[in-house]
Formats: structure tokens, sequence, C-alpha cells
């Protein structure tokens, strides 16, 4: 099936349209049903669940603000990461999604329109001063990459760090030893560049919503 198929409604009078979904599903329909597990495949997009009714918009928020990592070690790490860079409110996160699918086909403008949102904000060659976390799913060496490097000099990356890293070898799947540090890395990198004072991200991106949203709460 599509991973697009299907789109559920918190209200069941609802007249918003279905977009890019094929299917509607009310959630009071749902609830009806006897089975006591539910298969929903997958639950891609974060438009795929229309909240409507203040109980669901007050739990989505209450949601958002209190799923909070919490793993000492992963907490450690994060915060010695930010005292490395200079401290909270030292710099500003920035996140570039560029690998796979749409987001392959716009690296270039990405990274533009990243350096003409800063520059914007950031004027009187304040932006050779400023010092970002960049969380990006690539290394530093696309040539596409050098304009957001050269024009903020002071950018760190995840892998400038990677001393601060090595507990995550530690971290295992306590059902079958396996370890964890390849699944982790990038909820580090959430955690850093959301903790910026303030928060760049890449349109479409999920995870840059998501970070956008942490960056509201922390």
């Amino acid at each position: 099936q599509n991973r697009y198929q299907q789109r559920y409604y918190d209200d069941a009078t609802s007249t918003i349209e279905l977009d890019k979904f094929k299917e509607r599903v009310n959630l009071i329909d749902l609830s009806k049903r006897s089975e006591k597990l539910m298969n929903f495949g997958s639950v891609f997009s974060s438009t795929r669940i229309v909240r409507q009714l203040p109980e669901s918009i007050e739990f989505w928020n209450r949601l958002i603000k209190e799923m909070l990592p919490n793993n000492p070690t992963i907490i450690n790490i994060v915060d010695k990461i930010i005292d490395k860079i200079g401290g909270l409110n030292s710099y500003i996160g920035v996140h570039a999604r560029l690998r796979d699918g749409f987001f392959v086909k716009n690296q270039k403008s990405t990274i533009n329109e990243l350096v003409e949102r800063i520059q914007t904000d950031f004027k009187d060659n304040v932006c050779l001063t400023t010092k970002i976390f960049l969380a990006i799913d690539l290394k530093r060496d696309p040539i596409f990459l050098q304009p957001f490097f050269q024009t903020f000099t002071c950018t760190y990356i995840l892998d400038d760090f990677n001393d601060l890293l090595e507990p995550l070898n530690f971290l295992k799947n306590p059902n079958d030893d396996m370890i964890l540090y390849e699944f982790l890395i990038p909820l580090v990198d959430l955690l850093v560049v959301s903790k910026g004072k303030k928060f760049y991200g890449t349109r479409s991106s999920t995870f840059s919503k998501y970070a956008q949203r942490l960056n509201e709460v922390w």
C-alpha cells in the first residue's frame, strides 16, 4: 500500500480533505472495533492525524512537551557538546536535510535558503562570528555545502565531537545485545541542534519539525 494510504480524523464531521492520502478513517469508528491490537502500517507524515477536537489538541501539545528524551548517557553527551560550543544560548541550531528522495534534488537550494534566512536575521557581519551547530545527514565534503561553511566560519557538526560520542558504544539493546550507536547518533544531533537559542530547519523535513517543537519547549 501507498505510505499515504490512510488519514485519521478525530472529528467525524471534519470537512478537511484527504490531500495526498487515499482513505479516510474516523477514530470514533476504530474505537468501536473489538480487536486488542491494530497494525497501522506506516505512520509516516506529520499531517496523517487531523486534530480538531479541543481535547485532541490539548493532548497533542502535552505529549510534545512531556515526551522528551531522558536517557542519562545521551543527556550527558549532549550537555558536554553544548559546553564545548560555548554553553546554552551561545549558538544557533540549523538542520539541513540533504539525503534521499525530494531532498537530494534540492540540496543546493536548501543550503542557499538557509544561508539567506540566517543572513537576514544576523546582519552587519555578525554572520562571521555567529556560532552554529549544523545537523546534517552528510559529511562536510560536498561542494554545495561550502558556501555555508564559508559564510559561517564558526560552524560545528556532530563529527567535530566524535570523542564525546564514545559512551554510545556501550548502550545495547537488552534483547539481542545490539549496539545502539548508529541509532542514537541522530537523536544526539537532534537534541544539540534543538537547544540552540534559535533554530532554522529544512522545509518539509520531519526532523526539522520535531527540532522546532523541542526548541520551543526547552
